[in-house]
C-alpha cells in the first residue's frame, strides 16, 4: 500500500513538473505570395532568378520543422494573382502545395476577391478546402449575401503546442470593398471587428493570441493601440519587410516583405500563458536555399503548361528586351514621389492611344523590372491585375475625356489617404504636381503647380485621358469627376507595356519629379537638402548639362544651407534666387524644360518656407495676425454642409466670403464684430441667392481687421 502511495505521489510531483515546463514554438510566415512559385527578380550570369521560389521555401518549412517540432506555419494573404500561374491556373495549384508543405493557417487577401466569390470558392473547391488542417481565416467578413464563402472560411483557429494554446484570428482589410469584388460580401472594418474576437481567444483560454492581418503596417499599429488582449500581429498587404518585430502597447508586430523572397521567422517561449522570451528575423530565400525535388519538379510542369499555351508562349524562357536601369515600383522618400516604373507605363499608355494624359495607380504597379534581360514574366508580373478569359491576360486600356476641375478633384482624392494607403497615388504622363503629404486631407494639392504638357492646368479646359479599365472604375466613384466619351479598347496592358520594352530595348526609366511631396519643406534645411539631391539627379540622368555649372550651383546649394544654419535667411534667399534666375535664363540650353519647371518650383517653394524662420530668428514683438488662426474646414470634401473655424486673440471686424475658382465671390459667410476666441460659421454650398452651386473646388477668405487668410474647400455633389 506505501509502494502504491508513493508511486501516485511521484507520478503527481511529475505531472505538475510537465505542467511547469515552459513551451518553445516557432512560428513561419509568409505574406503577399501573389502566384510566384517560380523564383523572380535580377537573374545571374546563367540568366536564372534569383530570389525567392517556393521550392525553396518549402525547404525552410521542412527544414524548421525537423530542427522544432512546435513549429506553426502562417501566412497573412494576398496569395493570388501576379502571375501567370494565377492567369493558367488560378490559385488551385498553390493551394494544394501549401496543405502539402505543412501550412496550418492562410488568411483571405484583397486579390482573393478579384474575381468575386464564386471564383474563390471554385479554387478553394478544386483545391480539396475546408481542410481542418489548413484552415482559410477571415473574421471581419458579412457573409449575409453570400452565406455559401462560410463554408470555406472560418473567423479563426485553435492550436496546441504542448502546454500552450494558441489563438489565431484572421482579418481583412476594408478597402477590399473598393479595390477588389468581395460582393455580395462586404469586408467589415477590422479595427471595429478585432476587441471581440481576441476577447473570443482568451475566453477560449488561449494563452498566446496572433492576429494573421491583410490589413497594412500603418493599420497594424492602430490595430496594436487600439485592442487588448493580443501579442503578435504577422502582417500582410503593404509588403513591408520587417528585419526585426516593431512593438507597439506590448504588442509585436511582424512581417516578411513580399512573394516569398523572406521567410519571417518569430520565436517563442511561453510559460504559464506568458511569453518569457520572444526573437524575430526574416530568413532570406536566394539560391543558397536548396529547393524540394518534388515541389520544384511540380512547379517545372505547371511552367511548361504555361509555355505551351499560345495565349502566353516562352515567357519564362525567353528574353525579350533588356533594362539598362533598374526599373523600380517604390516610392521614394525625399521630394520627388513618381517612381520609373509608373512613368514608364504611363508613358507607354500615352504612345499608344495619344491622348493628352495618362494615369496609372500606384496600386497597380505590382513589382520592379531588374536590370538585365527581360522577359515576358518580368514584365507580366509588374502590371498583373485583371482576367481576361480570352487572352488569359488582365486589365485592358480605357480612353476619356474629362475637364480640368474633374482632374483637380482626382488629385486631389488620389493623396486623400495618405500614409495610410499610397494605392490611389496616381502616376502620370505628360502631366505633373505637387502635394503636401502632411496636409489636411482634401487640401493637399498645390494647383499652382499641375502642368498639362507644361502648362498650367485649365480647369474649364477639356483633356483626353488613357487609363486601364479598373481605374475608370475607381474615378468614376469620385462625386462629382465627369467623364465623357469612354472608348474600351481590347488592348491588354501586359501587351501594351511588353511592345514598349521590345521598341525601346535597352529601356531606361527614371523618377523626374512628376509628383513632388513638401511635406519636408516645414523644415527648410532638410528642404535645401533635397533639393541639392535634386539637382544631382537630374545631371546624373541628362536633365542637367555642363557639368562645371552643376558641381557650382550643388556648392552653392550647400552655402544656402550653412546660411540657414547661422540665421542668414536673407542671403540664402538671395542665392536661391540667382539659382533661380539661372535656371530660367538656361531652358532647353543646358536645362531641359520639365526639369526647368520643377527647380524653379522647388525653389519658389523653399524661399516660401525660409520666410517664416527669417522672422523667428529677428524676434520682434509678436505679430498679432500670426495669432489670427484660419482653420480647415471640416468635413472636406464636404457635401453639402461644412464648417469654418477660426480664432482672434482680440475682438475684430471679420468679414468670411466663399469665392469660386475664378475668383468670383459666391457667398458672404460673415460681416461683422467677433469677440476673441473660437468660432465656427457652416456654409449650406448655396449661393446668394440661395441657389446650389456646382460640384468644385472654392475658396474661403478671412479678413479680420489687416489680416487676410484664404484656404480651399472640395465640394462634392
Amino acid at each position: 500500500m506505501r509502494k502504491v502511495v508513493i508511486t501516485m505521489v511521484l507520478l503527481l510531483v511529475g505531472a505538475s513538473l510537465a505542467l511547469a515546463q515552459p513551451d518553445s514554438l516557432v512560428i513561419l510566415h509568409t505574406n503577399d505570395l501573389h502566384a510566384h512559385l517560380m523564383p523572380y527578380g535580377p537573374k545571374d550570369a546563367s540568366g536564372n532568378w534569383q530570389w525567392g521560389g517556393f521550392a525553396r521555401v518549402a525547404a525552410v518549412i521542412g527544414m524548421t520543422k525537423m530542427q522544432s517540432p512546435n513549429t506553426l506555419v502562417l501566412d497573412a494573404g494576398d496569395f493570388s494573382v501576379g502571375d501567370f500561374m494565377f492567369q493558367k491556373y488560378l490559385s488551385i495549384p498553390q493551394l494544394s502545395l501549401m496543405k502539402a508543405v505543412g501550412y496550418d493557417a492562410v488568411a483571405l487577401g484583397n486579390h482573393e476577391f478579384d474575381l468575386y466569390p464564386s471564383t474563390l470558392m471554385y479554387m478553394l473547391d478544386a483545391a480539396g478546402f475546408p481542410d481542418p488542417e489548413l484552415p482559410l481565416l477571415c473574421a471581419n467578413l458579412d457573409l449575409s449575401g453570400e452565406p455559401t464563402l462560410g463554408f470555406f472560411v472560418q473567423p479563426y483557429t485553435i492550436r496546441q503546442y504542448g502546454n500552450t494554446k494558441v489563438g489565431i484570428v484572421g482579418l481583412l482589410t476594408e478597402s477590399a470593398n473598393q479595390i477588389s469584388n468581395p460582393g455580395p460580401v462586404v469586408v467589415l472594418p477590422a479595427l471595429g471587428e478585432a476587441q471581440r474576437w481576441i476577447d473570443t481567444l482568451n475566453a477560449h483560454g488561449c494563452d498566446v493570441v496572433i492576429l494573421l492581418t491583410h490589413i497594412g503596417f500603418e493599420f497594424d499599429r492602430l490595430l496594436a493601440e487600439m485592442t487588448s488582449g493580443a501579442d503578435i500581429i504577422v502582417g500582410g498587404h503593404s509588403h513591408t519587410l520587417f528585419t526585426e518585430a516593431v512593438e507597439i502597447n506590448g504588442v509585436k508586430i511582424v512581417s516578411a516583405g513580399e512573394f516569398g523572397a523572406h521567410v519571417g521567422r518569430t520565436s517563442i517561449v511561453v510559460e504559464g500563458g506568458d511569453i518569457l522570451e520572444f526573437s524575430y528575423a526574416p530568413i532570406t530565400i536566394d539560391q543558397s536555399v536548396p529547393e524540394v525535388p518534388e515541389v520544384a519538379a511540380q512547379i517545372q510542369a505547371l511552367v511548361a503548361g504555361i509555355e505551351a499555351d499560345p495565349r502566353f508562349g516562352p515567357v519564362y524562357t525567353e528574353d525579350l528586351a533588356e533594362a539598362a536601369v533598374e526599373i523600380t515600383k517604390p516610392r521614394g522618400s525625399g521630394f520627388f514621389q513618381d517612381t520609373p516604373m509608373g512613368n514608364l507605363i504611363a508613358d507607354a499608355f500615352r504612345q499608344t492611344t495619344g491622348t493628352d494624359i495618362a494615369f496609372q495607380p500606384q496600386g497597380f504597379c505590382s513589382q520592379t523590372i531588374y536590370q538585365g534581360a527581360v522577359r515576358g514574366m518580368d514584365i507580366f508580373q509588374a502590371v498583373p491585375y485583371g482576367f481576361d478569359e480570352v487572352t488569359g491576360l488582365g486589365l485592358k486600356l480605357v480612353t476619356f475625356e474629362t475637364d480640368g476641375m474633374s482632374l483637380m478633384a482626382g488629385l486631389e482624392f488620389a493623396v486623400y489617404n495618405l500614409p495610410y494607403s499610397e494605392d490611389f497615388i496616381l502616376h502620370g504622363s505628360n502631366i505633373a504636381y505637387a502635394y503636401n503629404s502632411s496636409g489636411v486631407p482634401g487640401a493637399r494639392v498645390d494647383y499652382s503647380s499641375i502642368r498639362i504638357n507644361g502648362q498650367p492646368i485649365d480647369p474649364a479646359g477639356s483633356y483626353t485621358v488613357t487609363t486601364s479599365d479598373a481605374v475608370v472604375g475607381f474615378v468614376g466613384q469620385i462625386p462629382g469627376f465627369n467623364i465623357a466619351n469612354i472608348t474600351m479598347t481590347e488592348i491588354p496592358v501586359y501587351t501594351v507595356v511588353k511592345d514598349h520594352f521590345v521598341a525601346n530595348s535597352p529601356v531606361t526609366a527614371y523618377s523626374t519629379g512628376r509628383l513632388l511631396d513638401l511635406a519636408q519643406m516645414s523644415d527648410p534645411i532638410a528642404g535645401v537638402r533635397l533639393l541639392h539631391d535634386v539637382v544631382e539627379q537630374y545631371a546624373a540622368i541628362g536633365l542637367l548639362s555642363q557639368g562645371q555649372n552643376v558641381t557650382n550651383w550643388q556648392a552653392d546649394i550647400w552655402v544656402v544651407q550653412k546660411l540657414l544654419a547661422h540665421g542668414n535667411s536673407s542671403a540664402a534667399n538671395a542665392l536661391l534666387e540667382s539659382f533661380k534666375t539661372w535656371v530660367s535664363r538656361n531652358v532647353s540650353r543646358y536645362v531641359d524644360p520639365f526639369a526647368a519647371d520643377r527647380l524653379v518650383y522647388l525653389t519658389s517653394q523653399l524661399q516660401e518656407a525660409i520666410m517664416p524662420s527669417t522672422a523667428a530668428a529677428k524676434a520682434e514683438p509678436p505679430d498679432l495676425s500670426a495669432q489670427i488662426a484660419l482653420e480647415q474646414n471640416f468635413p472636406n470634401p464636404f457635401n453639402p454642409t461644412t464648417d469654418i473655424s477660426f480664432s482672434l486673440p482680440t475682438p475684430a471686424q471679420v468679414t468670411l466670403q466663399v469665392y469660386n475658382i475664378l475668383g468670383e465671390r459666391v457667398r458672404t459667410l460673415a460681416d461683422s464684430q467677433f469677440g476673441a476666441g473660437s468660432h465656427t460659421v457652416s456654409w449650406d454650398s448655396n449661393d446668394e441667392a440661395g441657389n446650389r452651386v456646382a460640384s468644385g473646388i472654392y475658396f474661403y477668405r478671412l479678413r479680420a481687421g489687416e489680416t487676410v487668410k484664404t484656404k480651399k474647400m472640395i465640394l462634392l455633389q
